[in-house]
């Protein structure tokens, strides 16, 4: 009897343990997710779907010579420049704000961007929104264009982005441009545009970027589609640019709406990103 009753106590821990196995095979896998889409937060021009590790405070000079078309007259352009310093605060993993300053029209800007999705092993996308206001402090001509609220321009954008392999990714940019002011009756106040950008990874610490905007309303007869050419090279601490473009602006209602230049005649500007992340 003795021998009966561990054979069946026996029996009711092997059925308890296959139960208990059972229950841990079902449940739902946890999800794996997409590390490094990019590898700085920007694209070329374009912001990309990174947001800056939290607790981590990016400075991030952006400098874009004057045109090339001159050729060494004035060293490709290196006689002429505009620069933008940037402060990028990482809050936490899902959110980030931050500040910058262009040499271009004197330009102040504040923004912020907000993970809303990143993509994983049951999620095939990274989703991000981007929010910025301009204020332009140069000196206009009228007393009406001078007003602080006529000086605004409003920056939105939705990112799309996805890392097809370890080499490759793309980034779609829906985005809307608003001007409080503008300089004629033929320019419009909301500007809408859709961005494309990309990235293939060279070597380990190496990729060719490029993005474009293409413009989705009507524009002037002038106008030119902005794009860039870079490279990123990843070097410990921080990542270095190098860029060609067709625009000299390094903030978004400049580098998506006003550029300017050309293949033809080499109008187009040589620039770099510089970016040193700190813990805080």
């Amino acid at each position: 009897m003795r021998y009966f009753f561990l054979i069946f106590v026996f029996s009711l821990s092997i059925q308890a343990q296959d139960d208990l196995l059972s229950m841990i095979e079902s449940e739902p896998e946890k999800p794996q997710y997409v590390i490094a889409t990019f590898k700085a937060t920007r694209i070329v021009n374009s912001q990309s779907i990174e947001l800056v590790r939290p607790q981590t405070l990016e400075f991030m000079i952006q400098h874009r010579f004057g045109s090339m078309e001159n050729g060494f007259y004035d060293i490709l352009g290196m006689d002429e420049a505009s620069i933008r310093f940037e402060l990028h605060y990482g809050f936490n993993e899902k959110i980030s704000f931050g500040m910058g300053r262009s040499s271009l029209g004197k330009t102040y800007d504040i923004f912020s961007k907000i993970k809303l999705a990143r993509q994983s092993s049951t999620f095939p996308i990274s989703i991000s929104s981007y929010f910025k206001t301009e204020i332009e402090t140069k000196k206009r001509l009228s007393e009406f264009s001078e007003r602080i609220e006529n000086r605004l321009t409003y920056d939105s954008q939705l990112m799309f982005a996805k890392k097809i392999n370890r080499s490759i990714s793309l980034q779609l940019m829906p985005t809307w441009i608003h001007h409080n002011w503008v300089s004629s009756i033929d320019k419009q106040h909301d500007l809408f545009s859709i961005g494309l950008g990309g990235r293939i990874k060279l070597t380990k610490r190496v990729s060719l970027n490029a993005d474009t905007f293409i413009p989705t309303n009507e524009r002037e007869t002038d106008f030119v589609q902005s794009w860039g050419i870079g490279c990123d090279i990843e070097t410990g601490g921080h990542v270095f640019q190098l860029m060609i473009t067709n625009v000299q602006g390094a903030f978004e209602s400049i580098y998506i709406e006003d550029a300017s230049g050309k293949v033809k005649g080499m109008d187009l500007f040589l620039g770099f990103n510089i970016t040193r992340a700190f813990s805080v």
